[in-house]
C-alpha cells in the first residue's frame, strides 16, 4: 500500500504541491490527471525519494521514505519501477541488453536466469522477435513497450507509467494501451498511471487523482469523473 498524507513540496521557494493526500491499496490501479504544469511529475518524483516533502509524509508498505531505516527506505523504493515519458532506453544497447540491465545492476541472477526473464517480459508486450535490434531501428511504440518490459523486468509490486500514450497516434496509443491493460489483469501489480489523456481510462484504472495547480481537487472513481461539480474538472473534461 502506498500512502500520501498531506504532502507539500516546494522548489525553488515555489509550492508546486499543497497537501496531497491519497491511499494506494496493492491490486489497485490509479490514474493520476491533470493539464501540463499541474504537479503531477514532481508527485510522483517526490514519491520514488527524488524529492523530499517539505510537509506531510508518504508511506510504502508501511515504511516513512523520508525518516524511515535507510535500509528499509531502499528495500522498500526497489519494489518501484517506472516506464519513461520517452522510454529512456540506451541507444548503444541491443533491446536484450536494455530489458536485462536492471538485473544485472543487481547482480543477484545467473546469465540463464537474466535470458529467460527477458524473454517472458518481451513476450508479455509481444515484442520476442527484437531481441538484438537497437533502439535506432524500433518504432516510436516498440520503444515504449520496451519500456514497459524493462520495468516488468525484476518483478515489482508497483509500476509508474509517465505519460505512456504521449505522443503517439491513436493506433499505436491504442496498442499500449491493451498491454498495459493486459499487464494489469494477468501479474499482480499495482500500477500509477500519469496522463492528460481521457482516452480508454478503464482500461488501466479505476481511481482518479485529480490534480490542478498543485493541489487534489479530485480523488475518487472513475465512474464519478465526469459527474465533478469541481469547476477544473469541468474545464479540463469539456
Amino acid at each position: 500500500m502506498i500512502s500520501l498524507q498531506n504532502v507539500s513540496v516546494r522548489l525553488r521557494d515555489k509550492e508546486i504541491l499543497q497537501d496531497i493526500s491519497f491511499n494506494i491499496d496493492d491490486g489497485k490501479n490509479l490514474i493520476i490527471l491533470g493539464k501540463s504544469g499541474s504537479g503531477k511529475t514532481v508527485l510522483i518524483k517526490t514519491m520514488i525519494g527524488l524529492f523530499t516533502p517539505d510537509k506531510g509524509q508518504i508511506r510504502i508498505d508501511g515504511i516513512n521514505t523520508s525518516t524511515g531505516d535507510k535500509s528499509a527506505v531502499n528495500g522498500v523504493m526497489q519494489k518501484i519501477s517506472m516506464v519513461f515519458q520517452n522510454a529512456a532506453l540506451i541507444d548503444s544497447f541491443t533491446v536484450f541488453q536494455n530489458v536485462a540491465l536492471p538485473l544485472y545492476e543487481r547482480e543477484q541472477h545467473t546469465d540463464a536466469e537474466i535470458h529467460e526473464r527477458v524473454v517472458k517480459c518481451l513476450e508479455l508486450v509481444g515484442l520476442l522477435n527484437v531481441l538484438e535490434l537497437y533502439p535506432s531501428e524500433l518504432s516510436g511504440g516498440m520503444r515504449k513497450r520496451v519500456g514497459i518490459a524493462r520495468a516488468l523486468i525484476y518483478e515489482p509490486k508497483y509500476i509508474i507509467f509517465d505519460e505512456p500514450i504521449s505522443g503517439l497516434d491513436p493506433v499505436t496509443a491504442d496498442e499500449i494501451l491493451f498491454y498495459m491493460s493486459e499487464i494489469i489483469r494477468t501479474q499482480e501489480i499495482t500500477t500509477i498511471t500519469i496522463t492528460h489523456d481521457l482516452q480508454n481510462l478503464k482500461q488501466i484504472g479505476d481511481t482518479i487523482l485529480f490534480i490542478n495547480d498543485g493541489r487534489s481537487t479530485y480523488y475518487d472513481s472513475i465512474e464519478r469523473f465526469s459527474n465533478s461539480s469541481d469547476p477544473a474538472v469541468k474545464e479540463f473534461i469539456r
